[in-house]
């Protein structure tokens, strides 16, 4: 299945999660309007998102104050081991960002299925964009990556 690895914008693959969610969750256009019309089911849901958020944004932003790439389908371009701020919690603030926000996706479609899609994209990013990007910059950067790897989690 190689050939799936550093194919697919992980945007993208969020996309196909968070429809997967909502496909196998079998919650129609009825059961969100009620939902949203119940501020109390929207609280946890928005921490998820909004937290989710900004995980993310704090990945970019240090990405862009290294003056390395954010383009998840080319490591090759990176020009510098980014392990400041947030980097420091986690090794893909990104893509946990993303998986926070369909955490909360499953957590406002209120059914067990609802989760699915989360775990899709924890698998597939894990498989398919994580490990050749990790492979990469074990290339580049040697042993301050492995070391790097070695004090901090790839996800959490």
């Amino acid at each position: 299945m190689k050939f799936l690895q550093l194919k697919c914008p992980p945007p993208i693959v969020m996309l196909i999660s968070g429809a997967l969610s909502l496909i196998l969750s079998q919650r129609g256009l009825e059961f969100m309007q009620q939902q949203i019309a119940d501020i109390t089911n929207l609280i946890w849901p928005l921490v998820f998102f909004i937290a989710g958020i900004a995980v993310a944004i704090l990945g970019v932003k240090e990405f862009v104050a290294q003056q390395t790439t954010v383009n998840p389908l080319d490591p090759n371009r990176t020009t510098s081991l980014v392990i400041s701020g947030v980097y420091q919690l986690t090794r893909n603030p990104m893509y946990l960002g993303m998986l926070i926000v369909l955490l909360g996706l499953g957590d406002l479609l209120d059914r067990f299925l609802g989760f699915s899609g989360a775990l899709f994209f924890f698998v597939y990013i894990t498989a398919f964009q994580i490990k050749p990007e990790e492979a990469v910059m074990l290339e580049k950067f040697g042993e301050p990556f492995t070391q790097y790897c070695q004090s901090v989690r790839r996800w959490l």
